[in-house]
């Protein structure tokens, strides 16, 4: 079956989306499918992950819904005869929808953040809604996920979650004792994520947690703001900020607490992954996509925002970071939970979907 992957750009960095792109395109060729990629990159642009050399890229530079860019997607795409048409975010699936209007070739648009990400932005939600009638199926990552999208959405949604990475019995060292502690946040530098919080509330408690380093990792378009309130709040020499790195399980097994606050998440699989490694997260309760993955008092702790965010989420990262045992305890239950799904199961759906 040959099918045509589309996506915006591989070369964004750490980007959660293009990383499940990556997987399953690979996968997927490696489960005998003909898969060809087509991207908004220019030609020759390096993917931050990796794809295999035996996969075709198409790299046409960057398109718009200008009548002229969009015809000319259209023949590249019939000229390459996939059977199908599978296009990540609306980024990729809005352009590919309206180039494909009435060719006959099915259009899947993975999509992998919630409609509070659109809505903030009129013009996006609007060419969202307007190119799903030329949509034959939609993915979501996850039910609440799903659930928050309109009806005429959500009945074209299918669940089929981002594939989990194996640990590999490598565990997180909790008491960290007689080094520094570090305190992990993963997560592309955007509003969504709210860094800002975490820092003020790092800054809240930096001077009784003096044994304790704050490492966000990741990059995107909030980076000047988030470096401008670190300096603003002396915090130079106590939070990091690396960038995108490809070796994020050696991030998980070198902190001690893992914190994501998020405003709202659809599936939160850094949050999973870091479980999966010994972590005990943090995060606030009011965050779908956060409030599903951790139990409160069991395998890390949500908390109520209240009225003042940073303070907070200040005030229970303090707790954990002075109480090894707790933390010790919540890192135990979270290695208890099963590590769901793994990329063969997630493969096992995207088949069967391709199939309908």
């Amino acid at each position: 079956m040959r099918v045509l992957f589309v996506i915006k750009s591989v070369a964004t960095l750490g980007g959660g989306a293009e990383r499940v792109f990556a997987e399953i395109t690979n996968g997927l060729y490696e489960r005998g499918y003909d898969i060809e990629i087509v991207t908004f990159n220019a030609p020759g642009t390096k993917s931050f992950y990796a794809l295999s050399d035996s996969i075709t890229r198409h790299d046409l530079g960057p398109q718009s819904l200008n009548p002229r860019q969009l015809f000319s997607l259209r023949k590249k795409i019939l000229e390459l005869g996939p059977q199908c048409v599978v296009a990540f975010m609306p980024s990729s699936y809005v352009p590919v929808a309206f180039a494909l209007i009435d060719s006959g070739i099915h259009v899947f648009a993975s999509e992998h953040n919630v409609p509070a990400r659109y809505r903030t932005v009129l013009a996006k939600w609007a060419l969202l809604n307007a190119s799903v009638p030329a949509i034959h199926k939609f993915t979501a990552v996850s039910q609440q996920m799903k659930h928050a999208y309109p009806p005429w959405i959500r009945r074209k949604m299918v669940v089929i979650q981002n594939p989990v990475s194996d640990p590999s019995g490598s565990v997180a060292d909790i008491r960290a004792k007689g080094r520094r502690k570090r305190l992990l946040a993963v997560g592309r530098l955007h509003a969504q994520k709210d860094h800002l919080c975490l820092i003020r509330a790092f800054s809240h408690i930096v001077d009784s947690v003096h044994d304790w380093d704050l490492r966000i990792l990741g990059e995107g378009d909030e980076r000047s703001k988030l470096e401008n309130e670190i300096r603003f709040l002396g915090l130079q020499d106590r939070v990091e900020m690396p960038g995108a790195v490809t070796d994020i399980c050696a991030e998980y097994v070198s902190s001690q607490l893992y914190v994501i606050p998020s405003l709202y998440e659809s599936q939160g699989l850094a949050t999973v992954e870091a479980m999966a490694h010994g972590l005990p997260a943090i995060g606030f309760v009011d965050c779908p996509g956060t409030n599903e993955i951790i139990t409160n008092g069991v395998n890390g702790v949500l908390v109520d925002p209240r009225h003042d965010r940073p303070q907070a989420l200040a005030q229970a990262l303090q707790s954990l970071m002075l109480d090894d045992d707790f933390r010790c305890r919540l890192a135990l239950a979270a290695l208890a939970q099963k590590i769901d799904p793994q990329i063969n199961v997630v493969l096992d759906h995207w088949e069967k979907l391709l199939a309908i």
